[in-house]
C-alpha cells in the first residue's frame, strides 16, 4: 500500500507523517455520549487519511469538495490561528468557524481541527492548500 505526505503548497513543508489511504469510515455522527461524560474519538486511526465531500465553515456557500480527512496526530508543521473567532469550542475547537490550523512555517491556512468533545477528533485539510506526496520506496506495514 501506497505512503504519503501532505505538505503546504506555499511553502513545500510537510505538514503530516506518513500516512495511507484507507475508506472513509461510515457514520457522519460521532459515537459518543456526552451525558457520560465520554468524548468522542479520533474518526480515523493513526497512519491513515481518507477523503470525505465536505462544504467548508466559514467561507460562504460553496459546493461540497474532497477534502483529505486525518487523525489530528498526524499532523506537524502546524500551529493554530491567532484569530480568536475560528478557535470556538468547549473542551477543544469545534471547527465550525472555518479553518483554524495554519503552516508554521510560512503561515497559510492548512485545515481545520475538530477535537471538542461533541465531535469526531480530525482534521481536515483545504485541498488547495496542501498536495498529497508519494514516498518512493516506503509502503505501510498496517
Amino acid at each position: 500500500m501506497q505512503t504519503f505526505v501532505f505538505r503546504c503548497r506555499s511553502c513545500r513543508a510537510e505538514v503530516t507523517t506518513p500516512v495511507r489511504e484507507v475508506p472513509l469510515p461510515h457514520g457522519a455522527k460521532a459515537p459518543c455520549d456526552m451525558s457520560r461524560g465520554q468524548v468522542c474519538p479520533p474518526r480515523l486511526p493513526p497512519g491513515a487519511f481518507a477523503v470525505e465531500r465536505f462544504e467548508e465553515a466559514g467561507r460562504g456557500a460553496r459546493r461540497p469538495r474532497p477534502a483529505p480527512v486525518l487523525n489530528p496526530g498526524d499532523l506537524r508543521g502546524t500551529r493554530h490561528t491567532d484569530d480568536p473567532a475560528r478557535l470556538n469550542g468547549c473542551c477543544g475547537l469545534d471547527g465550525t468557524d472555518g479553518p483554524n490550523l495554519l503552516c508554521a512555517r510560512c503561515g497559510a491556512e492548512l485545515a481545520t481541527e475538530s477535537s471538542d468533545c461533541w465531535t469526531w477528533q480530525q482534521t481536515v485539510l483545504l485541498p488547495e492548500a496542501v498536495e498529497r506526496v508519494t514516498l518512493p520506496g516506503r509502503r505501510s506495514g498496517r
